[in-house]
């Protein structure tokens, strides 16, 4: 092995904060009286603290009896430790203290009982748990919150910071409305005017103090940049993603060094140590087992991983850590990674409302088979809005294969959507449904919204163009010359040059066009209306479907769209091209 890299400079660290009396030590949990509250690692719990909106709102929480937890949640680098720490050294100074150290591998419950034990009416105990995951966000429950009061009053108080959007997935109580968290926003430039020496404002990075030198204290995500950049980057950047992802597994130097990239330099158990020293990186255990923690500017600056890194990530954990990671991706809006560590699961313990996103996520990674298979699981057993949400994706699944029967049995059901009506119009188009088209197409000429209207009239004008109707053929046209997008402007230009010229006055008029109703309003289902022969065998059809499709809560296997693509599908015979759908139906679906 070559020389190890040199680390870079040492960060620097500040005292700790105490936090009043100290409660003896509680089982699963470290209690201490350094430090009391955790540090963000930079020491600004010691420096002034810059009021918020939420402090407020925090105070009022934790001054009240009848609020037993508390979470306090926040975008990326906004501060939530901080605001969350700061309120509870203000607002409870004479609690007793307990941490939780390893909230993989606690038992709330157990740790409740115990705090129970300790606290009283004139004592209470506060439970502190800064970044706390799911695993431990899904113990909260009803026998928790009635084991932390007595009578009316809290005599143990839960405190949390969870990331941004994690609490709506907990299957605890966390999700209920009444827990609602305390925001905490970022600091803006002009909530730091006047107040630019503040150290806090150097450490946010707060427009026009990026980089500024105070003390000690140099900006983070500086250091933290440059960090990156240096020869330890990518040992920095894989344990960085692994905690970004939320894996609740433990990060050992054997699973480091599995995912590191085959060219990779550098003694890793070397390199490690350097980062450690450097205070980058921090030795823990996680669930009993060794584990590596980064400081937390590095998680917020760490670029996303591909979904091959997460496929490889997910080869080394069992289903309920990839489970548990999916969930926090979802929570981070990081839908197709979660898509990605699920590959090859079952929908199942995720429940509707998750699997409604990682179907969207596989759809995004133009993984149709398995898009397919989580829509079906969601028609299946979610609610009205669910399974209509599910009904628009599966059939824009089947309509990007050409399947154009099944994609309209599917896209039906959702035709409240302008976007799903554009699809609709394409698809009776192309099957020759004349009326359904014009009907639909004349609806959605009169959408508010003008992108989709233009796009709308130049479908328009092409169907009465190709019907033999050039006079209602050149009104939408020059309707559609005053579309923003080029494409659809030069479309309206073409279908115009191609209409035979306007008769003079004094030429012998022609015979009327046939009228159409064009003030019919949307049917319900364009399919109820058609006059096509595949109306009457449209009820069997879609039992057949049913039975194919969710059947065991997957479509059947001649179905879905393989990952040999559309040339082996006998619906779209040989040789045709995957669709891709339009803009619109993406964007206003």
């Amino acid at each position: 092995m070559g020389a190890s890299p040199a680390p870079t400079a040492r960060r620097p660290r500040l005292a700790p904060v105490s936090l009043g009396r100290v409660a003896e030590r509680l089982v699963g949990v470290r209690v201490g009286a350094t430090p009391a509250l955790p540090d963000t690692g930079r020491g600004e719990l010691d420096a002034d603290h810059l009021s918020r909106a939420a402090d407020e709102r925090l105070a009022e929480l934790l001054a009240s009896s009848t609020h037993p937890v508390v979470v306090v949640t926040g975008p990326p680098s906004a501060g939530v430790t901080r605001t969350a720490a700061h309120a509870v050294r203000r607002t409870r100074p004479d609690d007793l203290f307990v941490e939780i150290d390893d909230p993989y591998r606690v038992r709330l419950e157990e740790v409740v009982e115990r705090a129970r034990r300790r606290a009283s009416v004139s004592r209470p105990v506060l439970v502190w748990c800064d970044d706390a995951p799911l695993p431990l966000l899904d113990q909260v429950s009803g026998d928790v919150l009635a084991a932390c009061r007595e009578g009316r009053d809290t005599v143990v108080r839960l405190v949390v910071t969870v990331r941004w959007g994690l609490a709506a997935l907990s299957r605890g109580e966390l999700s209920a409305p009444r827990f609602a968290p305390v925001v905490v926003a970022p600091l803006t430039p002009a909530e730091v005017v006047g107040r630019e020496s503040h150290p806090l404002v150097a450490a946010h990075g707060v427009s026009g103090a990026v980089g500024r030198r105070i003390g000690d204290l140099v900006c983070a995500g500086t250091e933290a940049r440059e960090a990156f950049a240096g020869p330890a980057g990518d040992v920095l950047r894989l344990v960085a993603v692994w905690h970004r992802l939320g894996v609740p597994s433990a990060l050992d130097l054997d699973t480091l060094a599995a995912l590191r990239p085959d060219d990779a330099t550098g003694d890793l158990a070397e390199i490690v140590a350097g980062l450690v020293e450097a205070g980058w990186l921090e030795r823990c255990t996680r669930a009993g087992e060794r584990h590596l923690v980064p400081a937390r500017v590095l998680v917020d600056l760490a670029r996303l991983p591909s979904a091959e890194l997460v496929g490889t990530i997910a080869a080394r954990l069992d289903h309920h850590a990839r489970y548990t990671a999916a969930r926090t991706m979802l929570a981070a809006g990081l839908d197709s990674l979660a898509a990605a560590m699920v590959v090859d699961l079952e929908p199942d313990p995720l429940g509707a409302v998750v699997a409604l996103r990682i179907a969207r996520g596989y759809a995004g990674l133009e993984r149709d088979r398995e898009a397919a298979q989580w829509f079906a699981y969601v028609i299946a057993v979610g609610d009205e809005d669910q399974a209509r949400a599910a009904h628009r994706g599966l059939g824009l699944v089947f309509y990007r294969y050409d399947r154009l029967d099944r994609a309209r049995r599917h896209l039906d059901r959702a035709a409240d959507q302008l976007g799903v009506q554009v699809v609709l119009a394409d698809i009776a188009l192309r099957q020759g449904r004349v009326a359904d088209a014009r009907t639909l197409l004349t609806v959605l000429r009169r959408s508010r919204d003008p992108s989709l209207a233009v796009e709308a009239a130049c479908q328009l004008g092409t169907l009465e163009s190709s019907t033999g109707h050039p006079d209602a053929a050149r009104e939408a046209f020059t309707v559609a010359l005053g579309a923003a997008d080029p494409a659809v402007v030069a479309r309206a230009r073409t279908g115009l040059a191609a209409l035979p010229p306007v008769p003079s006055r004094d030429a012998e008029p022609s015979s009327p066009a046939p009228a159409h109703d064009r003030k019919a309003s949307l049917p319900a289902s364009s399919g109820r209306d058609a006059a096509s022969s595949t109306a009457a065998g449209d009820e069997s059809a879609e039992d057949e479907l049913a039975e194919d499709e969710l059947a065991g809560n997957e479509p059947a296997e001649d179905d879905v769209p393989g990952d040999e693509g559309p040339e082996d599908d006998p619906d779209t015979g040989s040789g045709r091209s995957a669709r891709v759908v339009p803009l619109a139906a993406r964007s206003h679906g």
